[in-house]
């Protein structure tokens, strides 16, 4: 369910970024992108992990009805208390934070009003919390068409008419909407939000953000690595190269979008009530990864394949030069779609030291790759860099929990990701390098690709039921 509507969520997102390329060119993307980054790294240093370990801490309570209502109410107070200390400090650090982002405090106005985006983010953050940690898979399927759609008729005329002066008042209504949707479907849950006690919702409150205080420490470290390497390569090689950054960034966080929050809308909910049972946990990983190799495969192929016709065809002609830059990317999708279903357990677990070094470590490998590679590469470094790091950190979290929770690949696991990997480096070798008919090798590699998956995925689900359910 989650899949089908990401789906319709990316054809969505293609046609906003489109507009977006033809009304604001590349600045125009760079600028979005640095005001996002912006955003998220405060949302994530005043969310204090509530969007993770308030997941977790409902799915735990779900089968007692007592405790799931104070949990849930806990989680509702604190997402405002949260929102409203982080729309204060954005207005009073505004031109701090522009010359931080900026190198100049021209732009400080405009984040002071991006402050009115970050309350109802972080607002729909709480409500969206609640529908995950309770599996309400169809609300949330429901309230992200909602926003996704609005952000689409509302950017087009704003953006035709203003152009870049209308970038701050659709990040306002957008998010506004983002809140107003997930707090009707929350409202349409049979759990009422009661009145706490300061000292319970204190207590409570200090015990599920003390659990997230590592995670959160791994989502600042994450946003502040975007956040420098945007800034290295606007003050190398300027803010239009940000914007073809931004374009294979995009492409293949579509898909990325696709895979991961698909897979941690009811993943890490289930993973978190067995997160004690390691002999489940084993399963239930091996299980999850198993379909990831087998969905993923066709997607990256395709991606290697059409990295250029996509670029020019989402985007314009001018951003086709950042084809090489997304295969490279692309090749990295691999390693981290698999990494993070390990990576999951940690969070489930309560391991929030361990996943802070992991991800950390991570990071640092990214940026030092970026480091050493961008005099020779490039803009190219920078997709170069992002497979390496994920290489590693595949490794690094695969051991850990090799350690912890005596975590093996199953067999079928192994050969399968051995011929994915395969096929993919022979694709983008040819794509990449070779001067072969890339009209064979295409036509070649996405047959063998889908034939596989198709063949694999009959055997977990039958298609043919399943297609059969579908037209009725």
């Amino acid at each position: 369910m989650f899949g089908g509507a990401q789906i319709v969520n990316i054809l969505i997102g293609i046609v906003r970024n489109k507009l977006i390329a033809i009304f604001l060119g590349a600045m125009g993307m760079g600028l979005i992108s640095m005001y996002q980054s912006t955003l998220d790294l405060i949302k994530s240093m005043a969310s204090l992990g509530l969007d993770t370990t308030g997941v977790r801490e409902i799915s735990v309570a779900s089968n007692n009805k007592k405790e799931l209502v104070f949990t849930v109410s806990v989680i509702h107070r604190w997402s405002l208390i949260l929102a409203m200390s982080a729309t204060i400090i954005c207005i009073i650090l505004s031109s701090q934070i522009s010359i931080w982002a900026f190198d100049s405090e021209s732009y400080s106005t405009h984040i002071a009003w991006l402050a009115i985006s970050l309350f109802f983010n972080i607002l729909a953050v709480g409500e969206l919390v609640i529908l995950q940690g309770l599996r309400q898979i169809g609300y949330m399927i429901k309230s992200g068409l909602i926003w996704n759609i609005s952000a689409l008729i509302f950017l087009t005329p704003l953006y035709y008419t203003f152009g870049i002066d209308a970038i701050i008042p659709v990040f306002i209504i957008v998010s506004i909407i983002t809140y107003l949707s997930t707090l009707y479907y929350r409202k349409k849950i049979n759990v009422n939000i009661v009145s706490i006690p300061f000292h319970q919702l204190l207590t409570k409150g200090k015990f599920i953000l003390r659990i997230g205080f590592f995670i959160v420490l791994a989502a600042i470290q994450t946003q502040i690595t975007l956040f420098v390497v945007r800034s290295m390569v606007i003050n190398r090689i300027g803010l239009e190269q940000l914007g073809l950054l931004q374009a294979a960034w995009t492409i293949t966080n579509v898909y990325l979008t696709l895979i991961l929050k698909s897979m941690s809308a009811d993943f890490y909910p289930r993973l978190s009530i067995i997160s004690f049972d390691n002999r489940k946990i084993r399963k239930l990983i091996n299980e999850q990864v198993y379909i990831i190799l087998i969905i993923s495969l066709p997607v990256i192929i395709f991606l290697l394949l059409a990295s250029k016709l996509l670029l020019s065809l989402l985007y314009s002609a001018n951003f086709e030069t950042a084809y090489t830059l997304l295969n490279w990317r692309t090749i990295g999708i691999f390693f981290k779609v698999i990494s993070w279903a390990l990576s999951f357990v940690l969070l489930a677990r309560g391991k929030g030291l361990m996943f802070f070094i992991s991800d950390t470590s991570y990071s640092i490998i990214y940026l030092v790759c970026i480091y050493i590679l961008f005099p020779y590469y490039q803009l190219d470094s920078v997709g170069i860099a992002y497979m390496i790091a994920y290489v590693s950190y595949l490794l690094i979290v695969y051991l850990l929990i090799r350690k912890l929770f005596g975590f093996r690949w199953t067999k079928s696991n192994l050969t399968t990701a051995g011929f994915c990997l395969t096929l993919i480096v022979l694709t983008f070798y040819f794509v990449q390098y070779s001067s072969v008919n890339i009209f064979l090798i295409g036509f070649l590699s996405i047959s063998v690709s889908l034939g596989y998956s198709l063949y694999k995925l009959n055997q977990v689900v039958q298609l043919k039921d399943l297609f059969h359910k579908i037209r009725i």
